[in-house]
């Protein structure tokens, strides 16, 4: 073969490696996602990882390189550990080797968790080492491709060990990327960029990000100063939470819990980001794992089977592990209150810890109008006029006059307490606001002994077609917001009454609350 045939079939794959992403757009989900088998995690002599995979975009928006990252959440005390990156590509049902990564990619020898900076292959690696195997391939979509991360490590009493992850994937389906670093857990105590990314195993997504759409994209801030390098011992639940639905009276069989992320900027959180419809039976938990940060905010909006919107509450991740108990009353279609309820769960057994500090508030939902999507939410100062005994769990603490706020919420430009905001003052996110089950469907937590676990970092980027809003958010009460001030805005069992709701100026809400003092 000449040089110039050489050079022109290499030119044409890399076209079609890095011009198939509009064959690659994530498709809206249609089907039930299900949820994280952790099983699917390689864990073995006490090493828990995963390995991320995907396809990095340059300023043009064209693809240029493969991104592989191994995200270790538990590692043992090491004397040393060296992790080598290998990628195959399956022609004519064979796998060729077509990247081995040169030189040693060392790992800290502490225990705990480890961030690994990510391994970036170019397209035109791949196609040499195609070449050099004489494979030629005109649909690039369509290759299956393999990733894998082998590490080899000592301690202090074995040596020479080794653990290995891998991941399978169609090359049309990774996951696409704005930026090489795509393991998706950060802390405002570590130092990374924006984090974008996702994994593919048998070409469904399994990781995610908010940036990825060609259009309107937004580049995150960083969380910190770059070249920071990050502790080893992160707490791998950090962010984590785990989600009951509670009701004393049991009124209810089931209800809808619909899920959302604002992630938390130095001086922003982005736009709301939907997660998705959880149908949860009455007393029913599951765990929500991974994408998640500390300071981030959480949103749950509740609907009945019927797709009535009973209420509405929004909390806090913590810096470990959360347990979230939202409590309705035996009549919520009425008085529209939740009682949220949290705490660290440190030994995630579904129960707020004796030592933890315990956050208890209520929300209250008032309709402006026949649509749900006209409502307004209204975070209380005080329990005085609630009927506590229909809120009270016994496995909680015993409900008092003042309500307990993480102090983001009492003080700064995101504080909610004694505040009436829009319950979906969302744009661009229509699978937010839109009924239960129109647009996508409804994953029933399954019932079991130990708790459903889902990969949010998953989820989004399933959703991210008709989730993600277009807003970055600056201020919890911008527009569609009443600013109570010091008035104790007190709960009535008039909630359908929209006279309550002001105009939007903060200066004028003491003329228009007919429920202020």
């Amino acid at each position: 073969m000449s040089r110039s045939t050489q050079t022109w079939r290499r030119a044409i794959a890399l076209t079609l490696l890095s011009s198939s992403l509009t064959a690659s757009v994530i498709p809206v989900a249609i089907a039930t996602p299900s949820p994280l088998v952790l099983s699917q995690r390689s864990q073995a002599d006490d090493w828990i990882a995963d390995l991320l995979m995907a396809r990095l975009l340059d300023e043009d928006g064209e693809i240029s390189s493969l991104v592989l990252q191994l995200d270790i959440d538990e590692k043992p005390q090491t004397s040393y550990a060296n992790v080598v990156y290998q990628l195959f590509a399956k022609v004519d049902n064979r796998w060729t080797a077509v990247y081995t990564n040169v030189g040693a990619r060392l790992i800290g020898a502490s225990a705990g968790g480890a961030l690994l900076p990510p391994e970036v292959i170019p397209l035109s690696e791949i196609v040499d080492a195609l070449d050099q195997a004489g494979i030629e391939r005109s649909d690039w979509s369509t290759l299956e491709m393999r990733a894998l991360a082998q590490v080899r490590y000592d301690t202090r009493d074995r040596r020479d060990q080794s653990v290995a992850w891998e991941q399978e994937a169609v090359y049309g389906q990774i996951a696409q990327s704005l930026t090489s670093q795509i393991v998706m857990e950060a802390s405002r105590t570590t130092t990374v960029t924006s984090r974008q990314g996702g994994t593919v195993q048998a070409g469904t997504v399994q990781a995610g990000t908010a940036t990825e759409t060609r259009s309107d994209v937004t580049t995150l801030e960083p969380l910190l100063e770059d070249g920071f390098t990050p502790s080893n011992q992160l707490n791998p639940h950090r962010g984590h939470f785990n989600l009951g639905i509670l009701q004393p009276s049991n009124t209810l069989s089931e209800v809808i819990a619909r899920v959302s992320l604002k992630s938390k900027r130095p001086q922003s959180y982005l736009g709301e980001r939907f997660i998705g419809d959880f149908k949860y039976s009455i007393n029913q938990r599951s765990q929500f794992i991974r994408g998640l940060n500390p300071g981030d905010r959480v949103v749950v909006r509740l609907f009945d089977t019927a797709g009535t919107f009973l209420g509405y509450s929004e909390f806090e991740l913590l810096d470990d592990n959360a347990a979230v108990n939202l409590i309705l009353s035996d009549n919520p279609w009425q008085d529209g209150l939740v009682r949220t309820v949290y705490g660290i769960d440190g030994d995630r057994n579904g129960t707020i810890d004796q030592s933890a500090a315990i956050y208890d508030y209520f929300t209250a939902v008032r309709y402006r109008s026949q649509d749900y999507r006209d409502s307004s939410v209204t975070f209380l100062r005080t329990t005085r006029g609630i009927n506590l005994q229909s809120f009270q769990v016994s496995s909680l603490r015993q409900l008092q006059l003042d309500c307990l706020y993480p102090s983001s919420f009492q003080t700064g430009n995101f504080a909610l307490v004694n505040r009436t905001v829009s319950a979906f003052g969302v744009s661009g996110a229509e699978a937010i606001v839109a009924a239960p089950g129109s647009l996508t469907q409804i994953t029933t937590v399954s019932s079991s002994t130990t708790f459903v676990t889902y990969e949010v970092s998953r989820l989004l980027l399933t959703h991210q077609a008709v989730g993600f809003s277009d807003n970055v958010i600056v201020t919890s009460c911008d527009r569609d917001c009443v600013d109570h001030g010091d008035d104790d805005w007190d709960w009535d069992d008039d909630w359908d009454d929209d006279d309550d709701w002001g105009d939007g100026d903060d200066d004028d809400d003491d003329d228009d609350d007919d429920d202020g003092d």
